[in-house]
């Protein structure tokens, strides 16, 4: 069977399928209907497939693939399920980024490590911001001291995986939180910038919904997540000292309008405490501002609303490599392949190399995974023929509805789905192997 055939004959002539799914939110365009047909298509191709398949295997595959969408389908609100689609087309002469959503921003979603792209090219903007003042040599390769009020006054200047020489420095600090997603890293570019101005600076750049309010993995109080330690930049003709900052700016999520109070129970030192975790004080950004963050990024090309990111081409090159780059294809850090599989951070890996050979792909993407929430944020390229799109989704995988149990539906559920509609938006923006 041509699948690609089906999907487009499922767009005119598959209704039956269409009442099946919930219809898209009045807030949406009718143009974003694309999207949800793309999925339907997609579903009933594979069941298509399945029953004319005479493999156990296979046959066994493409009904589980076609089940979880029905299951996403049906239960969207549940599972918070979003998808936006970023697809390039050019009007007069230039590209443009025409998004396709499904329920995109239609309910709170934990962004998790996804902020950690955001927090990058803020510590980035901030070093060129350094380099226009006094001190012009500064750059990503400039050693790092970070004082540690907590641990005693202590000073941070050490990186045991740079193999280099061990100093701590922005560029490796980028590297181990985009490469895999290092929570200690995010906590330095967090406190490398500031916790007001790196939300202004993405603020600037259009990226209104972005509320970053605190370091991960890390519990302290709100307003120990406002104040940064004071810094040291050591270069060969002295140090520049940037002093501790307190931030001022007050973030949270003032309600439970579009569900910042997140399932029926919590572990809390060992017990299970009843009733839904409060997101109130934690971070956010809608899917949108997510995927525009990325484009700035990827494609500079792209003009949106607001301040461009002030990236000069040694910044935009570190970010490049750093969101593309397989774990275990880094040479500085290292990494084990077996310990960090080239899709342990690209969720959409097994599922776009459905459609183009794996060495044929390069993905540019940042993942986010905590408290069940599971999101990739990527532009996807075949490299063959140059083209690509960008795809951001969030799902909400956690059907016990305890937090901090460890018991998240990553594996079983969330992962195997963002594959399937990696696949079905590859098939479809890039074409069939």
């Amino acid at each position: 069977m041509n699948f690609r055939t089906l999907l487009l004959g499922a767009f005119l002539l598959a209704p039956n399928a269409l009442a099946q799914a919930p219809a898209p939110q009045a807030a949406e365009s009718a143009e974003d209907t694309r999207a949800l047909r793309l999925f339907v298509a997609g579903r009933d191709a594979w069941l298509a497939d399945a029953a004319k398949s005479s493999d156990a295997n296979e046959k066994a595959e493409l009904e589980a693939r076609a089940a979880r969408l029905s299951k996403v389908l049906a239960e969207a609100s549940d599972l918070r399920a979003q998808i936006l689609i970023g697809e390039l087309v050019e009007r007069d002469g230039k590209p443009v980024l025409l998004q396709h959503s499904w329920r995109a921003d239609a309910q709170y979603f934990y962004p998790a490590s996804t902020v950690k792209l955001l927090a990058a090219v803020a510590a980035l903007e901030r070093m060129r911001e350094l380099q226009r003042g006094p001190a012009p040599k500064l750059d990503a390769d400039t050693p790092l001291a970070f004082w540690a009020p907590r641990r005693g006054g202590a000073i941070v200047a050490q990186d045991p995986d740079n193999v280099a020489d061990g100093k701590l420095t922005l560029r490796h600090l980028v590297r181990e939180a985009l490469i895999v997603s290092d929570n200690d890293a995010f906590n330095r570019l967090y406190e490398f910038t500031g916790h007001d101005r790196l939300n202004k600076l993405m603020w600037d750049a259009g990226l209104e919904s972005v509320r970053i309010t605190h370091r991960l993995n890390v519990k302290v109080s709100i307003l120990e997540n406002r104040r940064t330690p004071s810094i040291e930049l050591r270069l060969p003709e002295g140090v520049v000292r940037l002093a501790e900052e307190n931030g001022t700016l007050e973030l949270a999520n003032v309600d439970d309008r579009d569900g910042v109070m997140v399932g029926k129970g919590r572990m809390e030192d060992g017990d299970l405490v009843p009733g839904p975790m409060s997101f109130i004080a934690k971070s956010r950004v809608k899917l949108r501002d997510l995927q525009v963050a990325l484009a700035r990024v990827v494609r500079p090309d792209l003009t949106f609303d607001g301040k461009p990111f002030d990236l000069g081409e040694a910044e935009r090159t570190l970010l490049l490599e750093a969101l593309s780059q397989y774990p275990a294809d880094s040479q500085n850090p290292r990494w084990d392949r077996a310990k960090y599989p080239d899709d342990y951070a690209k969720f959409y890996l097994p599922g776009a190399s459905r459609v183009v050979p794996k060495e044929s792909l390069r993905i540019y993407n940042k993942v986010g995974l905590a408290y069940g929430f599971t999101i990739d944020n990527a532009y996807i390229v075949d490299q063959r023929t140059g083209r690509g799109f960008f795809l951001t989704s969030a799902i909400y995988a956690n059907s016990d509805g305890v937090l901090n149990d460890d018991k998240y539906d990553y594996e079983s559920f969330a992962l195997p789905w963002m594959s399937d509609v990696a696949e079905l938006c590859a098939r479809e923006f890039l074409g069939a192997k």
